[in-house]
């Protein structure tokens, strides 16, 4: 079976030292669904200093623990996508796709720890699977048995997966270090969004038809609490600190802002929607909404940005004030994104 397609010769771990005495130039990598790129943006004025081709339908993209590598999961259109892009974020270039054979509708997407393999969900092949970057090779897949193994969320010291499962109303605890399935249990009808909170005993999901936010014991998956959220809830995120979380509502044009210790929402942060940026995205259904979509926290957990995917723009959020302080041109229908703490000056 080809599973792989190498473009070019890759070692990682073995990259040139960071440029001495450089101050660094933080950044975000944001992928373009409907335009099949992904642009690195300059956090100092905004700008799009690059655009790299990736695969059709890109949704979900992860930067390496070194910052020099982003993979970008192809999840497709009307065909399903069945590859990934792994990006040079120095060089400012795409290096390599990734062939996946059976393992269509790639979506989610995390490095492990040792920066040199990502683990990443399949749709279609009900599985979670760890990939070798530098060769392209597939470790090892591990089934979830259950469909629609989309999004999923790591442990801190990669030893443990949490997955959505959006079309049979799941969430499954895998042990990537036995190449074991722990446990599968129902939740509602379709969780898509996911967190595990920072100190790993609680998983945050929402579901999209139910528009409900469900925590779980991360450890057995049992139910602890559940409250009603904005409409189709798409993702949600902890801040570093554990004490916030951030979760996106495609269709109500909403962020809600919720305390995680009392789960009481803070506030929502509104996104209205403007005739002149509006487009139609993938997602058809929501009329005059901005629709945000992608949420990423800064490192100090001071910011956010979401991807505001009919106004192709992201807006930057002040997480303590709930306001959006600018917002950021970006591609056409953006949506996952990841920070880089330095986005270097194009060169290898």
């Amino acid at each position: 079976m080809r599973r792989h397609t190498l473009l070019l010769p890759l070692v990682l771990g073995t990259l040139a030292a960071p440029r001495a005495g450089a101050a660094q130039q933080p950044g975000l990598v944001v992928l373009n669904k409907s335009e099949a790129t992904a642009s690195i943006i300059s956090l100092a004025d905004g700008r799009t200093v690059a655009t790299m081709p990736v695969g059709d339908g890109p949704h979900e993209i992860a930067v390496s623990p070194d910052g020099r590598w982003a993979m970008a999961s192809n999840y497709g259109g009307t065909t399903p996508g069945h590859s990934l892009t792994l990006l040079d974020l120095r060089a400012r270039t795409a290096v390599r796709t990734i062939e996946l054979g059976e393992y269509k509708r790639p979506h989610g997407i995390a490095w492990l720890p040792d920066g040199k393999r990502v683990v990443v969900t399949s749709e279609l092949a009900q599985a979670v699977f760890v990939v070798e970057a530098a060769t392209g090779k597939i470790e090892k897949a591990i089934s979830t048995g259950v469909g629609g193994t989309h999004l999923l969320v790591l442990s801190k010291d990669g030893k443990r997966v949490w997955t959505s499962n959006i079309f049979s109303g799941s969430n499954s605890l895998l042990d990537l270090e036995k190449g074991v399935l722990v446990k599968t249990a129902p939740n509602g009808k379709g969780p898509e969004a996911i967190d595990l909170s920072p100190d790993g005993r609680e998983l945050w999901t929402a579901d999209r038809p139910l528009n409900r936010i469900t925590i779980l014991d991360a450890n057995t998956l049992d139910s602890i609490a559940a409250w009603p959220s904005g409409q189709f809830p798409n993702r949600l995120h902890f801040t570093p600190d554990g004490q916030t979380v951030l979760q996106s509502n495609a269709q109500s044009s909403t962020v809600g802002v919720y305390d995680a210790k009392s789960r009481k929402l803070l506030g929502n942060i509104e996104f209205p929607y403007d005739e002149a940026l509006g487009k139609p995205t993938v997602l058809t259904q929501f009329g005059r909404s901005a629709t945000p979509l992608g949420i990423l926290i800064a490192p100090d957990g001071k910011r956010a940005w979401v991807a505001l995917a009919a106004h192709d723009r992201l807006a930057e959020v002040d997480i303590a004030t709930r306001k959006v302080v600018r917002t950021i041109t970006a591609g056409r229908e953006p949506d996952g994104m990841a920070y880089v703490p330095d986005i270097g000056a194009g060169k290898p």
